[in-house]
Formats: C-alpha cells, sequence, structure tokens
C-alpha cells in the first residue's frame, strides 16, 4: 500500500475524528486518498483498545474495517501465544497477522499464510516496522500449501465463520476450512494443533468432534467472553462409545478446560476436566448465606460450576441455577460478588408491591419463568442505580427475588 504524503499529512490530522463525518466532508484537496485515509483512521482508532502496541507503533499500516473486526486482540494473541512453544509454527489463518506476529516472538521460525495479497503485502510492511524477522509469508490458502509447509511444533488456525454469502456461521462443518475434513492432514504435519473458535460454539459438541482435544481453553476480556480455543495433540486416540452416562466421548487424556478472564487488575482461572465435572458431587445450598456470587462469562461458557464450587467453597443455588452463595466473602471468586439484603418469595402482585420502594435497579434473571425485562414490567421498576435484583429459583424448587447490593474492592 503506497501513501502518498498528503494522504499522510490528512491522517495525521484528522487521527482522532469521527470516521463517518469525515466521509461526508472529504478532503478538496486532491492528492488525498480518501478511501485509504479513512481505512487507516479507523483501523488505528480500533486498534487504540483492541492492539495498543500496534497503535503506539509509527508506520503500522491497518486493514479494511472487517480484518479489524476480526482479528485477536492484544490480548487474547499473546495468551494462546503462551500455551505453545518450540522451534517453529504455522498460521494457515494470517488475517492481519496479530496472532502470527504473538507467536513469532514465542517461536525461532515460522509461516504466515493468507489468500488475499493485499492483507500479504500489510503484514510484510508491518513486520518491518514491528521488528519481526522470522516468519515467512506465503499469498494462498491453508488447502493448497499445508503439502509444503511443515512439519512443524504447532499449527494454528481460525476457520472462517463466514459463508460464501457473508452470513455468520458457527458449526465446524460450515467454517472454512472444515477441519472436521482436515485434522487429520493438519495434525500430521504439526505436534499441537490450535483452533480458534467462536464462543458461540457448543464445546460438548466440538469434544464429541474432535476427540483429539486436549484442552479447551475459554478465554474472556474484561468480562467478555471472546474466544474458545481447541488445543489438539497428536497422540493416538481412542473414543469409549459404551460410556453411556456422559455426553461426550472420552479420549486417552481427559480434556482439560481452562476458564480465564484476563482483566486490568488480575486474570482469573479456573479449571477442570470433564471427568472431574461428572464426578463430583454439586454442592447445593440449603439456605442463602450472605454473599451471592455470579460467575464471570468465561466460568458460564465453559460450565465447570462444580470445580468452581470446591474451588471457591461456595454452593449452587439450585442445580440448574448458575449462582452461588457463601457466609464468607471470597474475593478472589471469578466474577461479581454482592451481598444480600433481602429474599422475596415472587408472587407477582405482592412481590412488585414489596419492591414498590425501589425507583430504579438492574435486574437479571437466572432458572426463572420470566425474562428480565418481562420481570421489570412485572415489578414497574427502571433500568438503573446501585441496587441489583435477581429472579431465580433455589434447591426447593422455590421462585424468589433476591435483592442485593454489589460489592467493590479498593484496587
Amino acid at each position: 500500500m503506497n501513501i502518498n504524503e498528503s494522504t499522510w499529512q490528512y491522517i495525521a490530522a484528522h487521527a482522532e475524528d469521527d470516521v463517518a463525518r469525515l466521509a461526508l466532508h472529504p478532503s478538496k484537496d486532491p492528492q488525498v486518498d480518501m478511501t485509504v485515509a479513512l481505512q487507516q483512521i479507523a483501523g488505528r482508532q480500533k486498534a487504540k483498545e483492541k492492539l495498543p502496541e500496534w497503535y503506539a507503533t509509527e508506520g503500522v499500516l491497518y486493514p479494511k474495517k472487517v480484518s479489524m473486526e476480526q482479528c485477536s486482540s492484544s490480548q487474547t494473541a499473546e495468551y494462546k501465544a503462551s500455551l505453545v512453544g518450540g522451534d517453529s509454527f504455522a498460521d494457515f489463518s494470517g488475517g492481519f497477522g496479530v496472532d502470527t506476529v504473538a507467536l513469532a516472538r514465542k517461536f525461532g521460525k515460522g509461516w504466515y499464510v493468507e489468500p488475499q495479497k493485499e492483507l500479504c503485502d500489510l503484514f510484510q510492511h508491518n513486520c518491518k516496522v514491528l521488528d519481526i524477522n522470522n516468519v515467512n509469508i506465503v499469498n494462498g490458502t491453508m488447502e493448497a500449501n499445508l503439502a509444503a509447509i511443515g512439519p512443524v511444533d504447532t499449527i494454528y488456525l481460525d476457520p472462517s465463520r463466514r459463508d460464501t454469502h457473508g452470513r455468520r456461521v458457527v458449526s465446524l462443518a460450515d467454517c472454512t476450512p472444515n477441519l472436521l475434513e482436515w485434522k487429520s492432514a493438519l495434525l500430521a504435519k504439526c505436534n499441537t494443533l490450535m483452533v480458534k473458535l467462536s464462543p458461540m460454539i457448543d464445546i460438548f459438541q466440538t469434544l464429541r468432534d474432535l476427540p483429539e482435544t486436549h484442552a479447551v481453553h475459554v478465554v474472556a476480556v474484561e468480562g467478555e467472553c471472546k474466544e474458545v480455543v481447541f488445543l489438539l495433540k497428536t497422540e493416538d486416540v481412542t473414543v469409549d462409545d459404551t460410556r453411556k452416562d456422559v455426553p461426550w466421548r472420552v479420549s486417552t487424556t481427559d480434556p482439560t478446560i481452562i476458564a480465564v478472564d484476563i482483566n486490568k487488575n488480575n486474570n482469573t482461572r479456573v479449571q477442570s476436566t470433564l471427568e472431574t465435572e461428572r464426578t463430583t458431587p454439586p454442592r447445593i445450598a440449603t439456605e442463602l448465606g450472605a454473599y451471592l456470587y455470579e460467575p464471570n462469562a468465561a466460568v458460564m461458557k465453559a460450565g465447570i460450576f462444580n470445580a468452581l464450587s470446591q474451588q471457591f467453597q461456595v454452593a449452587k443455588l439450585a442445580k440448574n441455577t448458575n449462582l452461588f452463595t457463601a457466609d464468607e466473602l471470597h474475593e478472589d471468586f471469578p466474577g461479581r460478588i454482592f451481598r444480600i439484603e433481602a429474599v422475596h418469595e415472587f408472587h407477582p402482585r405482592k412481590t412488585a408491591k414489596e419492591l414498590s420502594h425501589l425507583a430504579n435497579a438492574s435486574i437479571a434473571v437466572r432458572n426463572f419463568p420470566l425474562s428480565a425485562e418481562e420481570l421489570r414490567k412485572t415489578l414497574k421498576i427502571k433500568d438503573g442505580n446501585t441496587c441489583y435484583l435477581f429472579g431465580c429459583t433455589l434447591s426447593g424448587g422455590m421462585k424468589c427475588v433476591i435483592v442485593c447490593e454489589k460489592v467493590t474492592f479498593n484496587c
């Protein structure tokens, strides 16, 4: 991408301006390439939060909006790179190259494979700017280049989750490339196959499809679930189809499930295995304690509630109510903590009257017959304030509304 001096000056002058507004009022200087300028301004603004190191590096060039939206953040890329190691790697889903750069800093050499020539050119430019000099750039598809590359220690794959019409897809069979068709060929070329999948993926169904899975990492950033990462190993795998008591296939090594939340204060991590979740009896609360615990997005997605309960000594409100309670305050709990102020058995009119003194409150529901919005309308309470209401079901089957105050800690 060649950018002339006039365009660079325009980019610098309008770096923080609203891109949509700039598009409506283009530069009167004919030397300014507005398409390129707007792409760079928008990309850099997105990178400020998502890719702070890239944002702080002068000379980085940015791709079109869709590639910026699809690329990993610096936090998730660095986390994934921390899971693997060795001498060589291949990233067969090159894209903007954020994951490739993170991996390149962990390995002696690597390959970046990307079918779009424009992205390859951008990556080549950015490698020089970011001082990355151990990556071979291949303009092509995984399917066409797999035979010529490797073997390597790690292969990274981020299958495209859009169909030919640009619509989002989730299942492995609908992604490109189709991992179910290519996993054997990929595993034959590496020791570890790392696959980034949508946070919407069904983890248990995917484990049935990928019995070679060694570990699953559910990665959240600041409380928002971003990625589900599967690590597949090349060891021989046996599938026990006689096991009718579990909803997944069992491999030679019981897959580890890790839920991690990357945040500014301290990362939280909960770890378990499918077998542990099956064999560990759930801790069910017979009564509410002083505190209510709401697991973070990573734990909720991973579904490792029995391990969470044992690790932090909290009890689940009911088998299907994914909220926990305890009399003790566990400050390191991975999620939000609330101090319970009151509990009201739910009867629409009666409960609305009992809570009529509340003009505003944040409302959530777990295992409850009404949605949050329906409960809000029933109680006639507006959104907001520091009061929190949870509509839920307790272990004895009672439907209730729990009134809470969020516990905050000094950082």
